[in-house]
């Protein structure tokens, strides 16, 4: 059995493309017919190519994914030293002609373009997937819209196929709630399994603080690049609502005090996706629309993928009928599933942001969509739950402390080197709304990572994250004295960004302090402390996450006060309250 991920899409935005994905699978499609006898020769290795057209002769369609998606080698049959390397060894590939033809002559998509292509297709249900064969073939659904013959039937079929497709409807769900136009940052923030590897989104009034504080270059970097894979998907999702008249899109602008202003793209609710929402849910004498759903949905990433995926579409199956939460856990527990109770609440709140409604009534949870019927392979949940520390933990932030999920995330993203960004922005994002400090975002060549500020003092923060510990460094040391020495000096010829610019002028010459936040902190990191406070004269201090989290769950119940925090800097680690997670 091969396990891939599905309902989950970052990239595919053109309907065409998708709809000659499907008629890969439609033998009477002119696109079948294209493959046979002209598409299959841009394939370059010869025993690939006959052996796909030999499919191709037979009519035959049903393909694994190998043959449809395709590797990336060159013509050696090794993996390519650059993209443009690469040569086409698969159907969807040779399906779709990338944007920059006309620049390259390249005339297919790369594999990981054409994985994107092939999740949409199995998303919308217009391809189904046999889990076992790890092969695809094509829907009723499919089907219909492979042949249809006009604009408005595509649409008609694209429409309820969005309508089935909970992201969709969930998106669909906040615009109207919302009313006026909103960002993918406001979107991203409520939609999937928050506080877990694959759904991370970043907060909208940094990323506009951000904006406001960039250079050119930099802003088109961070409006094209900079954003969570929620924010990512709300993005897509919007394009798709979009193109069949669901949303409508401006610009949102924001100014700001020195009479700044910067805008974001800002997506609004039609009034014919308004009268599609309310129709999909049963309203009036309408019948519901059956949301279609496959257990790859429920997650898309992290060591326990898997176990989790199985967990949520237990769940789910259990709220097809009335249940109390009791009665709900007994059975969890009788399916295997030994997770904290919090864990399962945790689970629903995240199947709501998928895009399910799911209502508590006299204590009993009850799914108000009809749902499709889908399978749960069948794994040992004991060899699944691989990584099983970082769910306890989880699991106990949630239990003992006040903490939404999305930031518990942060002992996860912590120990990641790859996710270094999502760890500052999120840090920030929580220093900004649960500590209530002021925090922009800086990044960028020769500027610290971000800085907190109120009217009486300001912090210029680093963050690091590392699966270890941060150990001493020395270089990085000199990195934060040189960030000190440029806001005591404010010299534009020493360093042309004039990135301190964002602390008000208020603050006292003597109020700066400087921080490190990090996993945890190991191997003399006290001596880096020491070291760097000795050659500035200026008092720092090292923030680990779990005291990071603790000391926002304190301030959430009245125990950690502004000045408190202020007061925590000593030239040492930071201990807001005991361990939860050694204790």
């Amino acid at each position: 059995m091969k396990i891939r991920t599905y309902g989950w899409i970052q990239n595919p935005s053109s309907f065409q493309s998708l709809k000659k994905v499907v008629q890969i699978f439609d033998t009477a499609s002119q696109h079948y017919q294209n493959l046979k006898d002209n598409l299959i020769n841009s394939i370059y290795n010869e025993v690939i190519r006959n052996n796909l057209k030999d499919k191709l002769i037979n009519n035959e369609n049903e393909f694994t994914y190998l043959e449809l998606v395709g590797t990336s080698k060159n013509k050696q049959g090794k993996p390519p030293s650059s993209r443009k390397d690469a040569v086409a060894d698969a159907l969807i590939q040779i399906s779709i002609e990338p944007q920059q033809i006309k620049s390259t002559g390249k005339t297919w998509i790369d594999n990981w373009s054409a994985d994107g292509f092939l999740r949409w297709a199995v998303s919308f249900n217009f391809i189904k997937v046999d889990r076992e064969k790890d092969t695809f073939s094509i829907t009723e659904k499919g089907l219909a819209f492979s042949q249809a013959n006009d604009e408005e039937q595509e649409l008609d079929i694209l429409r309820t196929a969005l309508l089935a497709y909970p992201p969709a409807t969930q998106i669909l769900s906040l615009l109207e709630e919302n009313g006026d136009y909103c960002t993918k940052y406001y979107l991203g923030s409520k939609l999937g399994f928050r506080g877990e590897k694959g759904f991370t989104s970043y907060n909208e009034d940094i990323m506009y603080d951000w904006l406001a504080s960039s250079s050119a270059v930099e802003k088109k970097k961070i409006k094209s690049d900079i954003e969570g894979t929620s924010d990512k998907y709300a993005r897509g999702i919007c394009n798709w609502l979009k193109n069949v008249g669901f949303v409508q899109t401006k610009q949102v602008k924001r100014k700001f005090q020195n009479g700044q202003e910067e805008s974001l793209q800002g997506y609004k609710i039609t009034g014919r996706g308004i009268i599609a929402l309310h129709r999909s849910i049963g309203h009036s004498s309408n019948q519901r629309i059956e949301k279609f759903i496959m257990w790859e949905f429920f997650a898309t990433d992290g060591h326990n993928r898997d176990y989790i995926r199985s967990r949520r579409a237990n769940i789910v199956k259990l709220l097809i009928s009335t249940i109390s939460f009791k009665n709900l856990v007994s059975e969890m527990r009788n399916n295997g599933f030994q997770d904290p109770e919090d864990i399962f609440l945790s689970d629903i709140d995240g199947l709501r942001l998928f895009g399910l409604r799911i209502e508590l009534k006299n204590n009993k949870f009850r799914l108000l969509d009809k749902i499709c019927d889908f399978s749960i392979p069948k794994l040992n949940l004991t060899e699944e739950l691989r990584d099983k520390v970082i769910e306890e933990q989880k699991a106990i932030f949630l239990q003992k402390t006040k903490l939404p999920l999305s930031y518990i995330e942060l002992l996860e993203i912590a120990r990641d080197g790859k996710r270094s960004r999502d760890f500052e922005l999120i840090t920030m994002e929580l220093f900004k709304n649960i500590y209530k400090i002021n925090a922009s975002i800086l990044g960028g060549a020769r500027k610290p990572d971000g800085v907190l500020y109120m009217p009486e003092f300001g912090v210029i923060v680093d963050t690091k994250s590392y699966a270890d510990g941060y150990s001493k460094s020395i270089a990085q040391a000199d990195e934060m004295i040189r960030y000190i020495e440029d806001n005591k000096r404010r010299d534009p010829s020493r360093n042309s960004t004039k990135w301190w610019e964002h602390f008000p002028t208020s603050i006292p010459a003597n109020n700066f302090y400087f921080l490190w936040v990090s996993s945890v902190f190991v191997n003399k990191f006290h001596e880096q402390l020491s070291y760097t406070a000795q050659e500035t004269q200026t008092v720092g201090a090292a923030l680990s996450v779990e005291q990071l989290l603790l000391g926002a769950d304190s301030v959430l119940k009245g125990n950690l006060t502004t000045e408190k925090f202020i007061d925590s800097f000593k030239n040492q680690e930071i201990v807001f309250a005991p361990s939860i997670l050694h204790s």
